[in-house]
């Protein structure tokens, strides 16, 4: 499934202009892009140009502000008209590519094919459209472009956010820890200790194992706990940011994340103190952020209810435990607020380290006859003194 994507458009042709120069900048690889001539000079149908990498020729945009300026289409006259202006671009190009802030369009997307084909049979430049979704697309793909656009004055809008994990990044990789724990058989000499020691003493047993006679099994019951943290690191720190990167403050505003399938478990801590002095009894309360572990949704809803324009919000402390195996996952998101609305998706790459444990079992265990009790994949614990 396609998860939506959506950026503001610029607000005006100009700052639509300057995107197209950033954007196919990063993705021809070519930093010698530039805009053509000046406003009211002959153009030829091409507002900004540059040779790709690994390229020895020139290919050429022409940007269309619509819809949101204009709330037209591009039209096929109009398409023609600038086709032929192109066709005096010098030296001649290889490739057009029409450039619009209109939303796609199956008409204009027609045309544009069958002019296509028709040029690369007389063999002259080829022409493509990218509608303002196929535009999100490209800067949503390339990241230096993503973080001009959204970081940019010129750009924002009167209400816009970016919602991120902990990192200030849309990606993340991360390496939960498991435990993959094998039965195998014990031999008949560990079979037989195992035998002996079930029919010994417990004082005996600890004198065995000691191989001497210490205090220790003359001890009263009586015995000190230090304080220790165990942490579980088959989750890892999943805590999102929400910033308002537009120039209006956010009222009344609440994000929706929907985890996948992929994530088992969600929680707000990964560890748990044990040893003296532990405080029992304390509950935890939650203030903005609340999981739905039934549906694996998360809900932020801050009780500031105005996120002013530069300021960033965090979540409360969120860890995920996925499934042990590698994977990239899309979380799409919601934020809805007084006035606007906004859709987006993070994405995590999953790269688990998995340690194995020998267990030993009597070679007649059914745990060995059945693969899937033999080795299993459980959660990886790691005890910390606090000391």
């Amino acid at each position: 499934m396609k998860i939506s994507q959506s950026l503001p458009r610029p607000e005006n042709w100009q700052d639509f202009e300057s995107l197209c120069k950033k954007l196919w900048g990063e993705v021809w690889n070519c930093a010698e892009i530039k805009k053509n001539g000046r406003s009211g000079q002959n153009q030829a149908g091409i507002d900004v140009y540059g040779i790709p990498k690994g390229e020895i020729s020139y290919f050429g945009i022409q940007c269309k502000g619509k819809d949101e300026y204009t709330n037209k289409q591009l039209l096929e006259k109009e398409i023609n008209e600038e086709i032929e202006k192109a066709k005096n671009f010098e030296p001649s190009l290889k490739k057009m590519y029409f450039a619009t802030t209109a939303v796609k369009d199956v008409v204009a997307e027609t045309v544009i094919r069958k002019k296509n084909i028709e040029h690369l049979k007389q063999g002259i430049f080829e022409v493509h459209l990218y509608s303002w979704e196929d535009i999100v697309d490209l800067i949503f793909e390339n990241k230096t472009t993503y973080d001009y656009y959204l970081n940019s004055q010129t750009f924002k809008k009167s209400q816009s956010v970016n919602v991120t994990f902990k990192n200030g990044e849309t990606e993340m990789t991360v390496n939960p820890k498991f435990l993959q724990k094998i039965r195998v058989a014990r031999t008949k000499y560990e079979e037989m200790e195992q035998q002996a020691k079930e029919l010994m003493p417990d004082w005996i047993i600890k004198m065995a194992d000691s191989h001497w006679i210490t205090p220790e099994i003359f001890s009263t019951s009586f015995s000190y706990s230090p304080k220790q943290t165990e942490f579980n690191r088959s989750f890892f720190d999943s805590t999102i940011l929400v910033t308002n990167n537009g120039s209006e403050p956010l009222e009344h505003w609440k994000l929706t994340l929907s985890l996948p399938e992929d994530i088992i478990e969600i929680s707000y801590k990964n560890c748990e103190k044990k040893g003296s002095y532990i405080i029992t009894g304390l509950k935890n309360v939650h203030f903005d952020t609340f999981i739905n572990s039934e549906s694996n949704i998360i809900t932020i809803e801050p009780r500031k209810k105005i996120l002013v324009g530069d300021d960033t919000f965090q979540s409360e402390t969120l860890f995920f435990k996925p499934i042990p195996k590698d994977s990239s996952i899309r979380i799409p998101w919601k934020l809805v607020s007084k006035g606007f609305k906004e859709e987006g998706f993070l994405t995590l790459h999953i790269e688990p380290k998995i340690e194995s444990e020998r267990i030993k079992v009597d070679d007649n265990s059914s745990l060995l006859l059945d693969e899937e009790k033999r080795i299993t994949i459980e959660d990886f614990f790691e005890t910390i003194d606090d000391d």
